[in-house]
């Protein structure tokens, strides 16, 4: 099934049942609150915008203005973790990609 990302503005993203919105920093799943951290927020927002296509590690570093890119490894497990599903996937040596697929069930 093909899921289209939803952007409201350029604050606001969602796909499949995942909302953030950069505004209030406020990001839900299945219309529940998620525990995150502003730069995790950010993150998500990101990973989403860039919904398919790879974003690369120093990408999400800069943006988020990490400065240690595996840092980036920490954030994207806690944000598995936070929603309980494995929507991030890795594309070995590129970066990163959301898997649609597993937000909408």
């Amino acid at each position: 099934m093909e899921v289209n990302p939803r952007y409201r503005d350029e604050r606001s993203f969602g796909l499949g049942t995942l909302e953030v919105d950069l505004e209030s920093y406020q990001a839900t799943f299945r219309n529940e609150p998620l525990d995150l951290s502003t730069s995790q927020i950010e993150m998500l927002a990101i990973l989403l915008a860039n919904h398919g296509r790879v974003t690369s590690r120093e990408e999400l570093s800069r943006a988020v203005g990490l400065r240690r890119g595996r840092s980036v490894d920490v954030m994207l497990c806690s944000l598995r973790k936070e929603l309980g599903r494995d929507f991030i996937r890795n594309v070995r040596n590129r970066g990163w990609i959301v898997d649609p697929d597993v937000l909408t069930s």
